[in-house]
Formats: structure tokens, C-alpha cells, sequence
């Protein structure tokens, strides 16, 4: 302690970033008062004091929430592009960009939110990231021209890239170590709920075809009014993350003592409701991590000379990862896209090739499989050119969507006891099965099938990622990491969505084979991956 001072609001003298890479990421930084004697308290005993109880699970709903918000946001496009086909004149390719725009605005936000949850706070994200939302998603629902609408969900990805990562900083903040990888897994339901609030919704509404007001200039429909319901989840959400504090941790971080000690008693006494013992610490002083987080942050520096920092910090930081953990992040990043490349372009291209089957039944009664049907489609295109979308093409999205919860429910209580390179392996290599399968089936109800098992496993994927970066990196670099990787699989999804239009119309039976092929490579991927723990301690 012999280079820094304290004094009374817990600031600091600069520090050289990097310095205390190596100092444990917690010392003693707090006093708890005991019967007889006050003893010195660690912040994750001072945590682990308050307990995961009843606090968390209510953080869990409102963060699973903004989870599905982002879900919703994220897919919405995908449900509207065959009603919106002629209102924009759409094909394949050009389907393919609109689904890949919010993506496209993922990629160019994941550092730009990444630096601001570190300086203004997770809780400042997340309400940023809903409320840019609502604003481009009933922007989105009022235009008129094709270039402006994929400008606006453009900005709808850029805006919900940092709520859906922040959420889970954000939420990881405020549980104990033992609990986390759980919980974790939990909140990826409400992604599951988003994408059948999704579907369900787009069924009910999209396919009724009503015109709510038209003129030469404006046209209000089915698909926008769709549009602009799906801005209500995100509204929601500011609403209620605006009612729960920044995290403990954060907070303690960033100087702010009283505030982080004053947080974690509430959850004490929200998780011990009936009992009339108090939370026994009294006080934290800063931390050596503290030091290292905030170096430079603390004391009305203006905002943009804090983004400066933060960018030589994330130069640093690349540095770093790229000299020590060389293998760790291009073994992530790889996994990371070729998941993103088949996980999402399946889950955004399910409801125009169902539709597209869909149409195939009406005029035929062999089965075929989703390829076959696809290739008469475009071959007898002109005949449903304009034509109601059929509500099985949402029904199959929606079963889709659901698949996904009885393997994360499951993926939930078994992380506790098996090893996340094994649950790696099992989600990248079982879907390539189904992949494949999917190009002889021989109707539409075994093609469901398919893609059920196939989006159920695949959907497990990040989550685990997300729960193994803590052990793949250090504190000093993580957040860096979880930037690029996150920005990696975006990339991933953009070249999945964009490739499979293109392809779809050429060789639709090719388009499953590399999807195979990209999950096999991240199969093959995780083998590279060095030894991870069993359960959730870190």
C-alpha cells in the first residue's frame, strides 16, 4: 500500500495501467463488527453475506426482460421480411441484408458500449441500450423506404448489442461465485421467451394482413403495426432496470464505498426479510482491483478524455491478449462465429422457408423436403407474389423457439457437475447431425423436427462461452475479450444470414452442408480449448 493514498471518498493517485495485473483481485476492504471485535472482510465474504435469495430472483426477471427485449429486437426483421416482400420489393439477397442489419449494428457497437459500461456504469448501459431501442424500433415501424428502414435496425442492433451483453455483467455482479454459472444459464430462458413472444405475436397479427390507414405517401399495415409492438418489451424494461441500483461491485470499484456497502445490505435484508440480525460489515475502504479498474477515472474527469483512456487501455488490453492468450481468444472467436454463422441464420431464414413450403402444399400433396419445396417455389414465385403469409410459417418459428428451453433448463442444473468442454463439444458437434438430416426429410413436420434439435442444442452455445471466458482469461483482459468475441460471433451471424440468401436460391442443399461444416469446425475447435473447472466456482 505504499504507492497510493486514501482519502476520504476512497480516491487515488495514478497508478501505471497494468501494474497490479497480477495483485489478487481482492483484499482485505472491509470491517465487519462481531460481538466482541471487528474483523477485516474480503468484498465477495461481504457479498457472499448478503446471500442469492429472493433479491436475485427478482433481478432475474426484470434482467430476463431486457434479455428477451433483446431477442425480439434482434429477430423481429426475420418475421416480417415475407410480408414485407412486396412493400419492398424484396428477394433473397436482399432479405438476407435486412435480417443482417441489426447485426451489422452489433459489431459496430460492442466496444462503444463495452468502454461506456466501464466507465458509466452497467445499469447506465442497459437503460441507454432500451431506450435507443424503443426510439428505432417505432421509427422503424413508420418508414416507408427499404434504405431508411435498414439504416433504422442498423441502429436497433447497435442499440441492443450492449444491453444484451451488459445484462449479464450486469446480473453476474450481483450473485456469488457458487451460484453464477447457474443463474447465467437461467436468464438465456428469457432469450428462449423472446424468440416465442416473437412468432406468437407475428402469427396473430402479421398474416390477418390488415391496413390500418394508406395514402400515396404513408401506409400503416400488419407487419409495421408488428414492428411496433415489439417496441413495448424494451419500454419495459428502462422502465423497470431503472428501479434496481448499479452492482455492488461496480460501485466499490469506482470509489463509491457507501453506496456499494449501502446495496449489498439491501439484497441482505430482501434475501432475510424475517430475521432481526443486521448485516454485520460496517465499512469498505478501495481495493488493489479498484486501483487497476479506476486508475485515472475517479475525480470529474470530462467523459471523452475517459473514452481516450479507455481506448489506450483497450489497445493495451489487445496487446496483451494477443501475446499471452493468443490461443484462448482465436479458439473462442472461431467457436463463437461458426456458431453465430449457423445458430442465428436458421433461426431468422425458419420463417421464409416455411413459408415458402407453406406455399408448396397448397398446390401439391407429396412430401419433400425443405430444399425441394424451395426450389418449386421459385420456379412458381409469381403465382403467391402479394399472397397473405401463412400463419404456419410463424408456428414453425415459434416451435422452433421453444425447443430451446427443456436443454437449457437441463444445461442449468447439470453445469454444476460436468465440464464446459464437454457441454462445448456436445452443442457444436450434435447439431451437425441434424443439419444434414434436415436435407432428406420428407415433409414439413420432420424439417421442424430437424430444426428443433438443431436451434435447442446450438442455443446452449454462448451461454457456456459466456460462463467459461471467466476462466479463459484474467480480470485485466476479460472485458477485451468479451468484446471481440461477442463482435466475432456478430460477424459470424452477418456472413450466416447474408451467405445463406445468396446461397438459398442456387443451392439450397449446399446451404445445410456448410452450416455443417461451420459447426464442425467449432466442434473440431473445442478440442484446443485448455482444461475448464466443473460447477461455478471461479
Amino acid at each position: 500500500m505504499d504507492n497510493h493514498h486514501v482519502d476520504g471518498v476512497g480516491r487515488f493517485s495514478l497508478l501505471a495501467q497494468g501494474a497490479l495485473d497480477e495483485v489478487p483481485s481482492d483484499i482485505n476492504v472491509g470491517v465487519r463488527k462481531s460481538e466482541n471485535e471487528n474483523s477485516p472482510v474480503t468484498f465477495e465474504e461481504a457479498q457472499n453475506e448478503s446471500g442469492t435469495g429472493k433479491y436475485q430472483i427478482l433481478l432475474l426477471i426484470v434482467c430476463g426482460l431486457v434479455n428477451m427485449s433483446c431477442a425480439i429486437s434482434s429477430t423481429a426483421v426475420s418475421f416480417i421480411s415475407p410480408a414485407a416482400e412486396v412493400d419492398f420489393d424484396l428477394n433473397s439477397t436482399t432479405k438476407g441484408i435486412l435480417n443482417g442489419a441489426p447485426f451489422l449494428g452489433m459489431v459496430l457497437g460492442a466496444y462503444f458500449w463495452g468502454i461506456c459500461g466501464d466507465i458509466k456504469g452497467r445499469r447506465t448501459v442497459i437503460l441507454g441500450s432500451m431506450g435507443m431501442d424503443t426510439l428505432f424500433t417505432i421509427l422503424s415501424s413508420l418508414v416507408q423506404h427499404v434504405e431508411l428502414f435498414f439504416l433504422i435496425r442498423v441502429g436497433n442492433g447497435f442499440a441492443i448489442i450492449g444491453a444484451s451483453c451488459m445484462v449479464y455483467v450486469y446480473f453476474g455482479e450481483f450473485l456469488t461465485p457458487s451460484k453464477r454459472d447457474s443463474y447465467l444459464l437461467f436468464l438465456e430462458l428469457f432469450w428462449a421467451f423472446g424468440m416465442m413472444v416473437a412468432p406468437g405475436l407475428a402469427m396473430v397479427i402479421i398474416p390477418s394482413n390488415i391496413v390500418f390507414f394508406s395514402s400515396i405517401y404513408f401506409k400503416f399495415n400488419a407487419w409495421r403495426f408488428f414492428i411496433l409492438l415489439t417496441s413495448i418489451p424494451s419500454l419495459i424494461s428502462f422502465i423497470w432496470i431503472y428501479q434496481y441500483p448499479e452492482t455492488p461491485r461496480f460501485l466499490m470499484f469506482r470509489g463509491y464505498l457507501i453506496k456499494s456497502r449501502d446495496v449489498l445490505e439491501q439484497i441482505y435484508l430482501v434475501n432475510n426479510k424475517y430475521t432481526t440480525k443486521p448485516y454485520s460489515v460496517q465499512i469498505f475502504t478501495q481495493t488493489h482491483s479498484a486501483i487497476w479498474f479506476d486508475a485515472g477515472f475517479i475525480g470529474g474527469i470530462p467523459f471523452i478524455k475517459n473514452v481516450k483512456r479507455r481506448l489506450t487501455v483497450l489497445k493495451n488490453g489487445h496487446k496483451t491478449l494477443f501475446s499471452k492468450y493468443f490461443r484462448n481468444i482465436i479458439v473462442a472467436c472461431t467457436i463463437e462465429f461458426c456458431l453465430m454463422a449457423s445458430y442465428i441464420t436458421i433461426l431468422v431464414w425458419v420463417p421464409e422457408l416455411f413459408s415458402r413450403y407453406s406455399n408448396y402444399k397448397q398446390q401439391n400433396t407429396d412430401g419433400v423436403n425443405l430444399c425441394t419445396a424451395s426450389e418449386w417455389h421459385l420456379v412458381n414465385y409469381s403465382m403467391f407474389a402479394g399472397q397473405t403469409v401463412s400463419g404456419n410459417a410463424y408456428l414453425a418459428a415459434l416451435l422452433v423457439a421453444c425447443s430451446s428451453i427443456p436443454l437449457v433448463l437441463l444445461t442449468g442444473i447439470i453445469i454444476k457437475y460436468c465440464n464446459k468442454k464437454i457441454l462445448l463439444s456436445i452443442t457444436c458437434g450434435v447439431p451437425v447431425v441434424f443439419a444434414l438430416l434436415v436435407t432428406i426429410t420428407h415433409n414439413d413436420l420432420q424439417a421442424e423436427l430437424m430444426c428443433c434439435l438443431f436451434e435447442g442444442f446450438t442455443s446452449l452455445t454462448e451461454p457456456i462461452i459466456f460462463c467459461t471466458i471467466v476462466e479463459l482469461f484474467p480480470s485485466n483482459v476479460r472485458g477485451v475479450a468479451f468484446s471481440m468475441i461477442v463482435m466475432t460471433g456478430r460477424l459470424g451471424a452477418i456472413f450466416g444470414i447474408i451467405v445463406f440468401g445468396i446461397l438459398i436460391d442456387i443451392s439450397c442443399i449446399m446451404t445445410f452442408y456448410a452450416l455443417a461444416l461451420l459447426l464442425l469446425i467449432a466442434f473440431l475447435a473445442v478440442a484446443f480449448l485448455p482444461k475448464l473447472k466443473i460447477g461455478g466456482g471461479h
